[in-house]
């Protein structure tokens, strides 16, 4: 038998942050049944009584409504230069939120929708989203050798000295990271177009790379991440590939709540 915070259990059924919980259960917004809940308390799931799969969320209510766990989606966005991968900024500056208020998947019953990883303000393009991130730890790690694919234009063009090791794949050792797959896709002497592909995909890791040899970014877009393609998305625009997802064998957990003591 399970036991969470609660927490941790609405952050683990895609239906909350683990910050919204600890804020509705301060309000006493948050129930179990009929009973009032403390953040610190574990609750117990009722077992299902059969085997399988599917994961029982205890019976939490919010303002006197069963939160039930949705269903698992995963989105993509053609995120804009500068729009922040955050769901709120103190500041007012833009953020995905803004995008995915425009869209069906705002709606409560989708529970809380968060990106999966990051790109920087500066960066834009494939951005995937989903309200369950817990099963995509993997995905994300730098360990797990998911090829990130990105369109790269740099300033000064690229020096006949650095090309031989660019295209050797060896341009990130220098620099502290692993291999570095570089294509030139169009080239000049005040810039260059490359294509480059990583698995490894640490914070700021192009630009890294890149100021290390002495080169600066000027436009950097994500076209690919694993199986996920960004495909013809115009800026700002967010589609559902959910089913392109457990075509590419991505399994989520089945969840279902509890019923009502």
């Amino acid at each position: 038998m399970a036991s969470h915070t609660p927490d941790r259990w609405l952050s683990k059924a895609g239906l909350a942050s683990r910050g919204e919980v600890l804020e509705w259960v301060a309000q006493g917004r948050l129930t179990l049944g009929a009973e009032s809940l403390r953040p610190e308390r574990p609750v117990s799931s009722p077992p299902l009584g059969r085997p399988g799969d599917v994961r029982r969320l205890p019976p939490f209510f919010l303002d006197g409504v069963l939160l039930v766990p949705p269903p698992p989606i995963l989105l993509c966005f053609n995120k804009p230069r500068g729009v922040l991968v955050t769901l709120s900024d103190p500041e007012g500056r833009p953020v995905v939120e803004d995008f995915l208020q425009k869209t069906p998947w705002s709606d409560r019953s989708f529970g809380r929708i968060r990106p999966l990883g990051r790109l920087d303000a500066a960066s834009a393009g494939l951005l995937l989203l989903t309200n369950y991130p817990e099963p995509w730890s993997h995905f994300l790690s730098p360990e797990g050798g998911v090829r990130r694919r990105y369109r790269v234009k740099i300033r000064p063009g690229l020096r006949s000295e650095d090309r031989t090791l660019f295209l050797s794949g060896k341009a990130g050792e220098g620099a502290g990271y692993r291999r570095v797959e570089v294509e030139i896709e169009r080239e000049g002497p005040k810039s260059s177009w490359l294509l480059i592909s990583l698995v490894e995909g640490k914070n700021r890791e192009i630009r890294n790379v890149l100021a290390f040899h002495g080169y600066e970014v000027l436009h950097l877009i994500r076209l690919a991440f694993g199986p996920f393609l960004l495909g013809d998305l115009k800026p700002g625009e967010i589609s559902c590939i959910t089913e392109e997802a457990k075509k590419a064998g991505v399994v989520w957990e089945r969840w279902e709540s509890a019923p009502s003591p």
